[in-house]
């Protein structure tokens, strides 16, 4: 009799601790977690994300020197890394500096009402353009700038490592019916060490009211879209890009002082709903 009351004991105890931990779980959940990429497994997940490839048409429009390939990006400790790299020679669009360009176009989509959080580590370097961006999502039916572009971070690299530019993040926003009639709202914000030394979080506030652009909770830009003349080009969606430019109109031509390797580590993307 003995037996059976200390294993009905044991029964007990086990049931209860279950129900702790499935307790426990449930209670570390964020409801207001819409989609989150980790970059936990082996491969890129095909389901998330494209690659864009090739030179685009006059450099991507920024006149940039990379051949983008879907591998200079790769999954390594739980991190997304992309790589722009050359080949031993330097030259504007000839093969030899490659990198990657990711989206989710057609695959994730984004509106006002959240809050972008990433946690990332930029290269550097004259001539690095690595930026964490979004289209809207009608980008291929109206072009740009007339699909709206926020630009949650950018830098562009300057050598040496101590160059402010390497210290410099970047959030702006693009929008205009045309070419000929294209805005930007934009603004900077300088940090105490380079932004390749350590992770940040880099954070967009998606209201509908304004946009904004942080870095470890400190504001790099914030743009009012209540306005009439901005506000059909931000109220709806939106499709997240990732990727290493080199050269180009706005960061200049690599030189023989631009370091490759260069790398650009994301650890994760989260989107939350804005409460």
């Amino acid at each position: 009799m003995r037996f059976y009351i200390l294993l009905f004991s044991f029964i007990l105890i086990s049931c209860n601790d279950s129900d702790k931990d499935i307790s426990e779980e449930e209670e570390t959940v964020d409801t207001n977690l819409l989609w989150s990429e980790e970059f936990d497994g082996d491969n890129i997940d095909i389901s998330k994300w494209n690659f864009e490839l090739g030179y685009g048409s006059d450099g991507w429009g920024n006149n940039e020197w990379q051949q983008y390939t879907n591998s200079n990006a790769s999954i390594e400790g739980g991190n997304l890394v992309i790589t722009a790299k050359n080949n031993g020679t330097l030259g504007s669009r000839d093969g030899s500096i490659t990198s990657s360009r990711m989206t989710t176009q057609g695959k994730y989509e984004f509106g006002p009402g959240v809050r972008v959080e990433s946690k990332i580590k930029l290269p550097w370097g004259q001539g690095i353009w690595p930026a964490f961006w979004a289209l809207g999502s009608d980008f291929p039916s109206v072009g740009w700038p007339a699909c709206g572009e926020i630009d949650i971070l950018e830098m562009i690299g300057g050598n040496p490592i101590s160059h402010v530019n390497n210290r410099t993040v970047v959030g702006t926003s693009h929008w205009g019916p045309n070419w000929n009639n294209r805005a930007s709202y934009g603004n900077n914000l300088i940090i105490q060490d380079p932004l390749t030394n350590n992770y940040h979080i880099f954070e967009l506030v998606f209201n509908n009211d304004f946009l904004e652009m942080k870095i470890d909770g400190s504001r790099i830009n914030m743009m009012d879209i209540k306005n009439s003349s901005v506000y059909n080009y931000f109220h709806k969606n939106f499709f997240f890009l990732l990727n290493i430019a080199v050269g180009g109109n706005w960061p200049g031509a690599p030189n023989n002082e631009t370091v490759f390797p260069q790398k650009m580590y994301v650890d994760y993307i989260r989107v939350y709903k804005l409460e």
